[in-house]
């Protein structure tokens, strides 16, 4: 129906015929229009993906945890207003110099003002016609594009964002008028008044379920909901600040990647305060690649909770000496993370005995059951080999070595 019946006379005599239609000014065709549309998405889109992404790449606080946590609603915002205001600047720019972009001047098309133009014959856009026409077209795109409709329909092939910066397309090309017929006009001013009409609905629709599952069901009542974040961590058994303790044990443990731990500590960053929060900062300094970024995140974990054992990490982490580890027992050893941290200074220091009680002791937490495997098999090594050269000196071993040995032999079946 985009097509002009050929048993109409040549000349338009309809209502609905462009008063301006001169040999010197005709409108774009619909084809023209769209090829240009879709030359300017293959030129335009590599450099408006370029700039947001160098926005996205320095949003290092935001991560999206899952598609339906409010860190995610957040960087999609801020992706979609970047991608928005680049595209609209860049348009604007070319509309306001040339009138037309890249894929509108490769098909001989040209944007100019109107009803302005036939007035006072001033072809030139102004600035605020030049960016409020992309304005128009993403708000035209965000009603799923059915704006888009009045290109078929309206007498001038005006679509919104046309008419509400006062703008109209022409070809430079001498072919007869494109004008659309009455009967298209007519049929998509229905369309879109049923579409209008049903998205009314819809949202009508959507905020009264809304409000029924806020009020009803009680997701208004701060109730917390547990989600899984890290795939590493089952989310039976592990909820809320619990799953950060076993992220940060596992990367201890070199168990699981920054990417386990970065969803988890965003959670507590953004969510939590005082002990849970600092544990969540130092989760943060520890994967961060940036130095400037582990200071800052550095300096707030014991100013958010001085007495925390996310502080007393901290303090183990920075000190040198072996007898760092009365650091963490002082601090309690409450943290999963705390315990595999002196399990690890343990092993390095020689002290199997120790060792193999934290080992005992961290063995309820599945997730580290490869970890805890290694380290008691380093362990029973170790008490071996010390155990045999302390024969040939004649020095007797103690009994709490002799039982962890005999303990690893029962477990794995070894005589």
């Amino acid at each position: 129906m985009v097509v002009r019946d050929l048993s109409f006379p040549d000349k338009d005599t309809s209502s609905t015929a462009p008063r301006f239609a001169t040999p010197s000014l005709q409108l774009a065709s619909v084809t023209d229009r769209f090829i240009a549309f879709i030359l300017d998405f293959l030129i335009l889109s590599p450099i408006v993906s370029f700039s947001v992404a160098g926005v996205l790449r320095n949003l290092k606080t935001v991560l999206i945890l899952n598609s339906d946590s409010d860190q995610a609603v957040v960087i999609w915002v801020l992706f979609v207003i970047g991608m928005v205001v680049v595209s609209c600047v860049l348009q604007a720019l070319f509309f306001y110099f040339w009138q037309a972009t890249p894929g509108q001047k490769f098909m001989q098309l040209q944007v100019i003002s109107y009803p302005q133009h036939h007035q006072d014959d001033q072809k030139q856009l102004t600035f605020a016609q030049s960016l409020l026409r992309p304005m128009g077209w993403w708000l035209g795109t965000g009603m799923l594009g059915v704006p888009f409709m009045e290109i078929l329909g309206h007498p001038l092939r005006r679509a919104f964002h046309e008419r509400v910066s006062d703008t109209l397309v022409i070809s430079l090309k001498q072919e007869p008028v494109d004008a659309p017929l009455a009967v298209e006009s007519r049929y998509i001013r229905s369309t879109m008044w049923i579409f209008f009409g049903f998205m009314f609905l819809m949202g009508v629709t959507f905020m009264g379920k809304t409000y029924k599952t806020a009020v009803v069901e009680g997701l208004a009542s701060g109730q917390k909901i547990s989600k899984s974040y890290c795939p590493d961590i089952p989310t039976e058994k592990y909820k809320d600040e619990k799953r950060l303790d076993v992220a940060l044990a596992l990367f201890f443990a070199e168990q699981s990647d920054e990417s386990c731990v970065y969803t988890e500590a965003q959670n507590a960053v953004w969510n939590l305060e005082g002990e849970e929060k600092a544990l969540g900062l130092l989760a943060m300094s520890v994967i961060s690649e940036d130095k400037k970024e582990v200071d800052e995140y550095q300096s707030k974990i014991c100013t958010e909770s001085e007495k925390s054992e996310a502080c007393a990490i901290l303090k183990f982490m920075q000190a040198k000496d072996e007898d760092r580890g009365n650091i963490l027992r002082r601090a309690g050893l409450g943290l999963v993370s705390s315990r595999l941290l002196l399990l690890k200074s343990s092993l390095e220091l020689g002290h199997y005995v120790s060792a193999a009680g934290l080992i005992r002791d961290l063995e309820v937490e599945k997730p580290l059951q490869t970890f805890l495997d290694k380290s008691m098999v380093k362990t029973a090594w170790a008490l071996n080999v010390k155990i045999a050269n302390e024969k040939k000196s004649r020095t007797p071993a103690s009994s709490d070595e002799k039982e962890i040995l005999q303990e690893f032999k029962k477990r794995y079946g070894i005589e």
